[in-house]
């Protein structure tokens, strides 16, 4: 990990080989917006996970970013072509739910031999 002073070193150093660093940029708008817009979201992830993440990211050959939205998209499109896999499996767990309950009320309705 880069210390505070090695960052203010580099910066510094970069900033002397670019005498023109501060010159002012000409900024051109893009004439169509972009197709497919995108928004920036912010997700916590634990610190010592962050390392685990770029390992996996330099071991892709990609960023450590690209890798989330990836991730991230891949997750979506399980989910939403998984809908209906979810919601026939639901559909049978509530089904056996309500056949064991069924099956539970009728033990209870049951007449039990009396012990004497």
């Amino acid at each position: 990990m880069i210390t505070d002073e090695e960052l203010v070193a580099r910066v510094a150093e970069a900033a002397e080989a670019d005498p023109d660093a501060d010159a002012e940029v000409n900024w051109v708008r893009h004439q169509r917006p972009s197709k497919n817009p995108t928004a920036v979201y912010s997700v916590r992830i634990p610190v010592d996970r962050i390392e685990e993440l770029r390992q996996l990211a330099v071991a892709r050959n990609v960023q450590p970013t690209a890798l989330i939205r990836t991730w991230v998209l891949a997750q979506l499109d399980a989910a939403k072509s998984g809908d209906e896999d979810a919601r026939r499996w639901e559909t049978e767990v509530r089904a056996t739910i309500d056949h064991l309950r069924a099956l539970l009320d009728g033990r209870g309705t049951r007449a039990e031999p009396e012990t004497a």
